[in-house]
């Protein structure tokens, strides 16, 4: 039990002190949602929580790479910059294939017809879903500066 402690406080310091997790899980989040409005399949779900928990585990793994190359070499290497940027482009790669998988999930004609007309038929919760912008933003920005 205590190894899943030492994974959740993982997660949550690297939610606490990169502002790129930060991002991806705002972007999970109305990913989530849109996948609720616009009543996508379970072989599409598979595809959307797939990519989330890839994007997500990559940036954990970014951050631990990149944590433990400043603490072990905390001055300038060519070595350590490559591998840095190499992980950095790792989370890239998974970030630009999920946002291809949610174009082809959610950006055909039949997705985007259910959800106008889920705005224009729920006027409440489509406020609601618009005002989340202004706490995401705010959770976007909190948190440690990051390093650089």
């Amino acid at each position: 039990m205590k190894s899943f402690g030492f994974a959740f406080r993982g997660i949550f310091d690297t939610i606490k002190n990169e502002r790129n997790m930060r991002i991806h899980l705002c972007f999970a989040f109305y990913v989530i949602i849109a996948g609720f409005v616009t009543h996508i399949s379970a072989s599409e779900w598979v595809a959307v929580l797939i990519c989330i928990g890839l994007v997500m585990a990559l940036e954990c793994l970014n951050t631990a790479l990149e944590s433990l190359c400043d603490t072990m070499h905390p001055e300038k290497s060519e070595g350590i910059r490559i591998a840095k940027d190499a992980s950095a482009g790792a989370v890239l790669c998974a970030a630009i294939a999920s946002a291809i998988v949610g174009g082809l999930v959610f950006f055909r004609a039949e997705k985007v017809n259910t959800a106008m007309e889920y705005f224009k038929e729920h006027t409440a919760s489509s406020l609601v879903i618009i005002f989340t912008l202004i706490p995401l933003a705010v959770f976007v920005r909190g948190g440690k500066r990051e390093r650089k």
